[in-house]
């Protein structure tokens, strides 16, 4: 009977997780991870214990790598994968578990502030760069020489930016590089002037210039690719450029190019249909999507105090990865804000799998706070600070903060059964959550409980 509808106990247990990516060959390690310059790190920090964060698909190298840093430096490496939250974020909490003295991050990262000080270098890869079919994709594109013009690139291809740059500025005058916002040394000084910080990376304007006048090159990314999901560091750069700007972006192997205003268009479209979702909601859940960005505690108070004001009901929730599987499990919700880094919060949603909008902190913001700037011009949250009132201050509650009469009282119980007084409500569910019961319970002896797994426990036989 079990396995006619579902496969056996012991496949579940036997089952082997699969293969992390495709490995890179032994030769290629010190290039594609940079050794040297992950060596001579380590070194210059006289770090005995050094924590190594990879994200699943590089894994697969990851006990090469590690290995190979041992022996040149000496130093015990720990590995951290399978992150509680996203791979983009610096896990400061799990390189503390190992007693790490600091860490090297693999992969495409969010570049937020850690939440712990904590020596930080980046590796984001080093991906080919087909650097004269770029550049005659990016002459096609610009005919006219004088236009404003920024480079960007997804973070494996920043590397090729300033290459790039040099075969296009003997024609193109106007020019601007962008790079990748990496944190500064412990001790060192910062540039002046400091660079405009946008969207995880320096953007190194000339006085009087600002970033709004300058269209957009960006190299990275492929659109050969089923589906239509978009990468998160995208995603956050096609939501905050200014839309009358034009945005195009470039594949690094083929320089094929692709005009990105309609699906640019499409994503200001999404987050204007989830600010009126969030508008229209009585309860608001909450999810804590990071432990280890800075700020992320006042972040949070600030988002319960502004659902708050608004007359709406927020509960608080801590589950690790959002699933639909999770979140099914609280009906009374009627949308989700996943308080996660800037590219946590714009992860690609399992098609249909949602039944509640998942939002992102800026769009509750939106919702909630009236001087809060027009969902299309804001730039998407880089840091913390840019939620956190500030240089802009919350104003009144609005005026559709919800009466207290019985009516709408009414109505607002049976829309949402969250809405209801918390006693009342958890009353009419089944489980009700964990109880403590200090001092009701006799003390016992611990005891072998059940072994197996929930569909077959041993003790159930086999029927």
């Amino acid at each position: 009977m079990e396995t006619t509808f579902s496969s056996p106990a012991e496949a579940a247990l036997q089952r082997e997780a699969g293969v992390p990516g495709l490995r890179t060959p032994p030769a290629d390690l010190d290039r594609v991870y940079e050794l040297e310059r992950v060596v001579a790190f380590v070194r210059d920090l006289g770090c005995q214990r050094v924590a190594l964060q990879f994200p699943d698909q590089l894994l697969g190298d990851a006990g090469a790598v590690a290995a190979r840093l041992e022996e040149t430096t000496g130093s015990k490496m720990f590995i951290l994968g399978d992150t509680a939250y996203g791979s983009c974020c610096v896990d400061v909490l799990g390189a503390e578990q190992a007693g790490a003295q600091a860490l090297v991050h693999f992969g495409s990262a969010c570049l937020s502030p850690p939440a712990r000080q904590l020596p930080v270098t980046f590796v984001f890869g080093r991906r080919s760069v087909a650097l004269e079919l770029c550049a005659k994709a990016f002459e096609t594109l610009n005919p006219d020489p004088t236009a404003p013009v920024v480079l960007l690139s997804e973070p494996a291809c920043a590397h090729a930016l300033e290459s790039l740059a040099t075969l296009l500025r003997p024609r193109y005058q106007d020019l601007l590089i962008s790079s990748p916002a990496l944190p500064l040394p412990v001790g060192s000084a910062s540039p002046q002037p400091e660079p405009l910080e946008r969207f995880g990376r320096y953007f190194p304007l000339v006085p009087g210039r600002c970033l709004e006048e300058y269209g957009a090159f960006y190299v990275g990314s492929c659109h050969d690719s089923p589906g239509p999901d978009l990468d998160p560091d995208l995603s956050r750069l096609l939501l905050g450029w200014p839309p009358g700007r034009p945005f195009f972006s470039c594949c690094p192997d083929t320089g094929q190019t692709q005009d990105e205003s309609a699906r640019a268009g499409r994503l200001r479209a999404r987050r204007r249909y989830l600010v009126e979702r969030a508008r229209d909601a009585h309860v608001v859940g909450l999810l804590v999507g990071t432990l280890g960005v800075a700020q992320h505690r006042e972040a949070l108070a600030h988002l319960r105090k502004l659902t708050q004001a608004a007359g709406k009901r927020s509960y608080v929730l801590a589950l690790g990865r959002p699933t639909p599987a999770k979140l099914a499990n609280f009906p009374e919700m009627d949308v989700f804000v996943l308080l996660a880094c800037p590219l946590g919060a714009l992860v690609p949603q399992p098609s249909g799998g949602f039944f509640r909008p998942v939002l992102a902190p800026c769009e509750l913001e939106a919702a909630c706070n009236p001087s809060w700037p027009p969902p299309g011009l804001a730039p998407h949250l880089t840091h913390y600070a840019e939620l956190l009132p500030g240089e802009w201050g919350l104003r009144p509650p609005p005026s559709w903060k919800l009466p207290d009469d019985s009516e709408c009282s009414m109505e607002l119980a049976e829309s949402s059964p969250a809405g209801k007084d918390a006693t009342s409500f958890l009353s009419s569910r089944s489980w009700q959550g964990l109880e403590p019961r200090l001092g009701q319970t006799p003390v016992t002896k611990a005891v072998s409980g059940r072994r197996g797994i929930a569909i077959a426990y041993e003790d159930e036989g086999s029927s």
